[in-house]
C-alpha cells in the first residue's frame, strides 16, 4: 500500500506540472495593426489632397456665364478681374466651354484677358478640340496659337496676316508668354517694330515676372531695348 501511494503521489505531481507549464505558455494575440491605421492615414491625406481648391463665387459665376452665352456677364466679371482661366472639378474652363458651344465673342474676350488656350480638361480635352464642330472658331484659335510662333521666328508677313484674320496681339500662352516677349527674345527688331504699332503691351509680363524690356535688357538688345523704352516699357 505504501508503495500504491508513492506511486500515486508521482502520478499526481507530473500532471500539477504539465498543467502548470501549459498555463504559463504565453497566448500569442499578435502585433497591432499600426500598418493598416498607416494605411488608412495615407488614403485620407490622399483623399484631402485630391480636393479641388475652392472657387470664388465670381469664378463659378464666371463658367456658367460661359457656357450660357451670357457675354455682358462674362465681360461684367472680366473687368472685376475674375480669374479667366478658373477649373471646376472636370477642369473645365470658361474658354472651354465657351469653345464647345461657339460663343465667339466670349472667346475672343476670354483670351484678351489671358485666357489659356493650351488648358486641358481632366479628359484632355483642349479649347480647340472642343471647337471641333465651330469652323470659325477652330481657325480663331489657331490663329492665336500661330501668331506666337511667327513672331518667335520674325516671319512679320505671317504675323500681319493672323492679326489682320483676329489673333489678339497679346495672346498669352500657358507660361504667360506674348508676341512681343518672343520676339524681344529672338532679336526680331522689325517684328517688334510690327507688334507696337498694331497695339502690343510693352509691360505685359511672362508668369515668372520677365517682361519684353527686362528680356531686351538681359539679352543685350539694345536697338530692341530702345525701341521698347520709347512705346512706354517699364
Amino acid at each position: 500500500m505504501h508503495l500504491s501511494f508513492l506511486r500515486l503521489m508521482g502520478l499526481s505531481c507530473l500532471l500539477a506540472l504539465v498543467i502548470g507549464i501549459g498555463g504559463c505558455t504565453p497566448t500569442s494575440t499578435g502585433p497591432a495593426t499600426s500598418s493598416n491605421t498607416g494605411n488608412s492615414n495615407a488614403t485620407a491625406n490622399a483623399n484631402t489632397a485630391a480636393a479641388p481648391a475652392a472657387r470664388s463665387a465670381d469664378e463659378i459665376a464666371l463658367l456658367e456665364a460661359a457656357i450660357k452665352g451670357d457675354t455682358a456677364a462674362v465681360k461684367g466679371l472680366l473687368d472685376k478681374g475674375t480669374n479667366p482661366n478658373t477649373k471646376d472639378d472636370e477642369g473645365r474652363t470658361p474658354l472651354t466651354e465657351a469653345a464647345y458651344y461657339g460663343h465667339t465673342e466670349i472667346v475672343k474676350l476670354l483670351i484678351s484677358k489671358g485666357g489659356n488656350l493650351w488648358a486641358k480638361k481632366k479628359d484632355g480635352q483642349t479649347p480647340m478640340s472642343m471647337a471641333a464642330s465651330h469652323a470659325d472658331l477652330v481657325q480663331l484659335i489657331k490663329h492665336n496659337m500661330d501668331l506666337l510662333d511667327a513672331a518667335r521666328n520674325g516671319d512679320n508677313k505671317a504675323v500681319q496676316t493672323l492679326l489682320d484674320n483676329g489673333a489678339y496681339v497679346n495672346v498669352r500662352d500657358a507660361e504667360g508668354r506674348t508676341p512681343l516677349t518672343e520676339a524681344a527674345w529672338e532679336n526680331k527688331v522689325d517684328t517688334v517694330k510690327l507688334l507696337l504699332d498694331k497695339g502690343a503691351d510693352p509691360n505685359l509680363k511672362k508668369d515668372d515676372g520677365t517682361g519684353p524690356l527686362s528680356i531686351a535688357v538681359g539679352r543685350e538688345h539694345k536697338e530692341i531695348e530702345d525701341l521698347l523704352k520709347k512705346a512706354g516699357a517699364k
